[in-house]
C-alpha cells in the first residue's frame, strides 16, 4: 500500500517537473521567440536606417551641390550688388556734388536776392526819410503859413478896429475886418475868431452893439426874455420899474408896465401864459398878468426878496435873503417857506432844481416844497460865492465870488481857476463852451473854458466909473446879449460871429487894397474867387 503510495507520490512530481519543465521550456520558447522578432524588428529598423541614411546620404549629396551653386550664384550675386552698390555711391556723390553746388548756387542767389532787397528797402527807406522830410518842410511851411496867416488876421483886425474908432475911413476898415475875418477862418479855428483883437473888430465895425442910455431911473436888475418870442423882452429896476420892450431892426420900442420908487425890483420872470412876475426887495411880488389888472402880493416869513425861479409850471420860488417862499402862480397864494441858516449870496440851478447859497460856504438844493439838501461848496472855491451857473450837456459847475475870481468845476471834479475881475462877479451864464461873465468892475467878459489857457476876451467895458452890470441875459436865439448897468442902460450886443459877418458880406478889398494891407505873399485872385463861390 505504502509502495503503490511512494509510487504515486513519484509519478506525481515526475508529471509536475516535467509539466514544470514544459512550462519553463515554452516560457523560455517564447520568450526567445519575442526576443527574437525584436531582434529581426530592430534588424529591420538598422536596415531601413542603414536605407534612410543612404538616401539621406544622397540627398545631403544633391542638397550640398545645390548649396554650392547656390552659394556661388549668392557669390556672384554679393559681386553684382557690390559692383551695383559702387556704382549707386558713384551716382550718390555725385548727386551730393551735385545738391552741394545746388545749394552753393542758391545760397549765392540768396545772397544776392538778400542784397536786392536790402538795396531796395534802403533805397525805400532813403525815399521815405526824404518825401517824410518834404512832407515836415511842407506841414512847416504849412504851419507856418496858418501862423503867418493868423497873425495877419490879427493885425489887419488892429488896423480895421483903430480905422472905425478913428472915423477916417470906416468902409476900409469893414474891408479889413471881412477880410481879416477871412484869414482867420481860412487858417485858423473857430476859437482862433474869439481872439480879442478879431472879434473887437468884428463887434466894433460890423456896429452890433447898441445901447439906450438911462432908459430906466434906477439900476437894471433884471432882464427876461418872453416865451415864445424872439424880440420881445422885460426889464425891471431898483427904481420900481417894469418895462416891456419890442426890438425891431435895433429899434427899441418900451412900454412902462408899472412904476412905483418905492419898490426895488430884484428879480423878473413870465410864464407861457405871459404873465409877468417882479419880486422887489421891499418884500412884495408884483404880478402882470397879460391881460388884466395888475396885482401886489406881500409876502410873508421872508425878508428881501432878491431873485426869482420857477421850480414846477404852476409854482414860483422868491429868494430872500435867509429862506425861499413857493408861489403858486394861478392863484398867486404863497404855499410855504423853506430857511436857510446864514444869509443867502447866490442863486442857480443844478439837477433841474433851484440852489442857493449862503455866506458860510453852504450850497442849498431846494428838491420839493419841504425839503432842502444842504453841502458845502468844493474846498477849491475860495471866497463867498456871488454867482452861479450850470452847464447839463458840459457837465460844468462854475462859481463866481465876491472877489472877482471865476472857478470852472469839471465832471471828474477837477476846479480850474479864471482870473480877469478887479471886483464882485454879479452873474454867469455858459453856452456851449463859452462862459459869460459879468462883474462890478463895469465889464462883461467871454471866456472859452475849455482851452488849455484861458484868457478873458473883453465884450463890453462901462464907459462910467459908476455904470458897473447888474445883470445880463441871452436872448432865446442866443444870437444877442443884453445887459444892464447900475445907471439904468440897456445894452444889446452881438454875440454870433456869423451874424456880424452878414453885416459885412461884400466890403471886400480892392486889389490895390490888398497889395497894400496884405501883400502878395497871399492870392487876392485865391480871395475874390473864394467869395465868388461862396463862404468856406
Amino acid at each position: 500500500m505504502k509502495v503503490e503510495y511512494k509510487r504515486h507520490i513519484l509519478w506525481g512530481l515526475t508529471c509536475a517537473v516535467l509539466g514544470a519543465g514544459c512550462a519553463l521550456g515554452f516560457g523560455f520558447y517564447y520568450v526567445e521567440k519575442e526576443r527574437t522578432a525584436e531582434l529581426e524588428q530592430q534588424l529591420a529598423e538598422l536596415s531601413q536606417k542603414e536605407h534612410r541614411a543612404v538616401i539621406d546620404q544622397s540627398i545631403n549629396k544633391q542638397m550640398e551641390a545645390i548649396a554650392y551653386e547656390q552659394k556661388r550664384i549668392s557669390d556672384e550675386r554679393t559681386e553684382e550688388a557690390k559692383k551695383q552698390a559702387e556704382i549707386a555711391e558713384e551716382e550718390k556723390q555725385h548727386a551730393i556734388a551735385a545738391q552741394d553746388q545746388a545749394k552753393a548756387s542758391e545760397e549765392i542767389a540768396r545772397r544776392e536776392r538778400d542784397n536786392a532787397e536790402a538795396q531796395s528797402k534802403e533805397a525805400k527807406r532813403q525815399a521815405e526819410i526824404a518825401n517824410d522830410q518834404r512832407k515836415t518842410a511842407e506841414l512847416n511851411k504849412r504851419v507856418a503859413d496858418t501862423l503867418s496867416y493868423i497873425a495877419l488876421g490879427r493885425s489887419l483886425a488892429s488896423i480895421a478896429y483903430n480905422q472905425y474908432l478913428s472915423g477916417d475911413n470906416k468902409e476900409l476898415a469893414k474891408r479889413l475886418a471881412y477880410t481879416s475875418y477871412w484869414f482867420t477862418k481860412s487858417y485858423g479855428n473857430r476859437n482862433d475868431l474869439y481872439h480879442l483883437s478879431v472879434i473887437q473888430a468884428l463887434m466894433e465895425v460890423s456896429e452890433s452893439k447898441h445901447s439906450w442910455t438911462r432908459l430906466h431911473k434906477g439900476g437894471i436888475t433884471g432882464i427876461f426874455f418872453m416865451p415864445d418870442s424872439q424880440n420881445e423882452l422885460v426889464t425891471v429896476s431898483s427904481y420900481g420899474e417894469i418895462f416891456r420892450h419890442v426890438n425891431q431892426d435895433d429899434k427899441l420900442k418900451t412900454q412902462s408896465l408899472f412904476s412905483n420908487s418905492n419898490f426895488d425890483f430884484r428879480g423878473v420872470c413870465a410864464d407861457k401864459a405871459g404873465t409877468i412876475f417882479a419880486a422887489s426887495y421891499t418884500g412884495q411880488l408884483v404880478i402882470i398878468p397879460a391881460n388884466g389888472k395888475t396885482e401886489q402880493v406881500v409876502l410873508t416869513n421872508i425878508s428881501h426878496p432878491m431873485a426869482l425861479d420857477t421850480f414846477s409850471d404852476n409854482i414860483l420860488i422868491v429868494v430872500g435873503e435867509s429862506g425861499v417862499a413857493f408861489i403858486n402862480t394861478k392863484t398867486y397864494e404863497q404855499m410855504g417857506t423853506l430857511h436857510t441858516h446864514a444869509k443867502i449870496t447866490a442863486t442857480g440851478r443844478i439837477n433841474k432844481h433851484p440852489l442857493v447859497f449862503d455866506e458860510q460856504g453852504n450850497m442849498h438844493e431846494i428838491v420839493s416844497l419841504n425839503k432842502m439838501e444842504s453841502k458845502r461848496k468844493p474846498s477849491a472855491v475860495k471866497g463867498v460865492v456871488m454867482a452861479f451857473a450850470r452847464s447839463d450837456n458840459k457837465g460844468i459847475n462854475t462859481y463866481g465870488t465876491s472877489d472877482g475870481k471865476i472857478y470852472v468845476e469839471e465832471k471828474n471834479g477837477k476846479v480850474k481857476e479864471l482870473v480877469g475881475h478887479r471886483s464882485r462877479i454879479t452873474r454867469l451864464k455858459v453856452n456851449g463852451n463859452q462862459l459869460y461873465s459879468s462883474s462890478y468892475d463895469g465889464k462883461m467878459n467871454l471866456w472859452l473854458y475849455e482851452n488849455e489857457k484861458v484868457e478873458p476876451i473883453q465884450l463890453f467895458q462901462s464907459d462910467e466909473s459908476d455904470g458897473w452890470i447888474r445883470y445880463f441875459n441871452v436872448d432865446n436865439k442866443k444870437t444877442h446879449l443884453w445887459l444892464g448897468d447900475n445907471n439904468g442902460t440897456l445894452t444889446e450886443t452881438m454875440i454870433s460871429v456869423d451874424r456880424m459877418v452878414n453885416r459885412l458880406k461884400g466890403h471886400l478889398l480892392t486889389e490895390e487894397q490888398w497889395n497894400s494891407y496884405v501883400g502878395k505873399s497871399a492870392s487876392y485872385q485865391m480871395f475874390i474867387n473864394s467869395e465868388k463861390g461862396g463862404e468856406k
